[in-house]
């Protein structure tokens, strides 16, 4: 790596609104998701604290901004058209990388109306300009003005030899259930994929909504295939898996072909703190050439610094929590 390389990761902001919400709640999950909005969700996430999470992430100065999704409530326009504009302030489609969560797929919407709406920040490389070997493990290039599907991932940025691979675990799914699901044609994709970047050199960052972990949630919040997932990890590997969905911090060890791969979950964006695990924060990594401090892992050393909201000052600052 010719240069170390900073990102941030951010996820679950659920910083929109559902007033004025019109008869497209009419569905059961959504009204039920209405209902948690209404009592509970509308007090725990605010908006103000998203907007000082993006000041601190300016401020710390990363190459790249990754975004494991649920940034709406229940998928209505209006919520995808609020979170396009507080991507917007996050940083342009160059510099910020999202990939959907469940909460971005609540229930099935017309793309126009939703994905649509962020395709800029969900797309990946333009698929012409790679290596002939990786560009043949992702789909077919993609319109600009079209979001990609469930099936067109994994979806590929690169950033000098820094590869971010998103994945696509939101599927619509029945009321009171909150899991994801890969699918094998995405998991097929996937490995072929880890292994022609790791046969380049790349050091590999996996962004999924979900967690992939064997154990810690319950099976209808779980990602349904993760058991194939971290198969396939533990025959390529990976470098780091980052996501979101907990609302917490989860750190764990996946098994990987050279040892343990680190995976970690962050808190919500936007948290007012409803309990201590769960106040807002994002992570900033800082990734180089192995030779100082930090999580070593297949020729690259990952760092990592926990930002968190301060209710006193309403910004956002370091927190002495070690994750490697």
């Amino acid at each position: 790596m010719c240069a170390e390389i900073r990102f941030a990761h951010l996820s679950d902001w659920h910083a929109t609104t559902l007033v004025g919400a019109g008869a497209e709640i009419l569905n059961p999950k959504r009204l039920s998701g209405w209902a948690s909005w209404r009592l509970s969700r509308r007090h725990r996430h605010d908006p103000s604290i998203l907007e000082a999470a993006i000041r601190d992430v300016h401020r710390q100065q990363v190459d790249r901004i990754l975004v494991t999704g649920d940034l709406t409530h229940i998928s209505l326009e209006q919520e995808f058209r609020v979170a396009a504009a507080q991507l917007a302030t996050l940083g342009s489609a160059d510099d910020v990388f999202l990939i959907p969560g469940n909460h971005d797929c609540y229930v099935p919407v017309d793309p126009a109306r939703s994905w649509d709406l962020w395709a800029p920040y969900l797309a990946g490389a333009n698929v012409g300009e790679l290596d002939p070997e990786i560009a043949n493990c992702l789909h077919t290039p993609l319109d600009d003005s079209r979001a990609p599907r469930h099936e067109d991932y994994p979806i590929l940025r690169l950033e000098g030899r820094l590869a971010m691979v998103g994945l696509c675990s939101a599927i619509p799914t029945p009321i009171f259930r909150a899991g994801g699901l890969l699918g094998d044609e995405q998991l097929d994709r996937l490995e072929r994929l880890l292994e022609a970047l790791r046969a380049r050199g790349y050091c590999r960052v996996l962004m999924i909504h979900h967690p992939v972990a064997e154990k810690g949630e319950p099976t209808r919040r779980a990602l349904w295939d993760a058991d194939r997932l971290r198969e396939v990890l533990s025959r390529v590997g990976a470098e780091l898996v980052i996501h979101g969905h907990k609302h917490r911090r989860r750190v764990s060890q996946l098994p990987g072909p050279q040892g343990g791969i680190p995976s970690v979950g962050v808190p919500s964006s936007s948290e007012i703190g409803s309990r201590p695990e769960k106040r807002a924060q994002y992570h900033v990594y800082t990734v180089r050439s192995q030779g100082g401090d930090g999580a070593s892992t297949q020729g690259f050393e990952i760092d990592v610094e926990v930002r968190g909201h301060d209710a006193v000052t309403g910004e956002f600052g370091r927190v002495d929590d070690r994750i490697f």
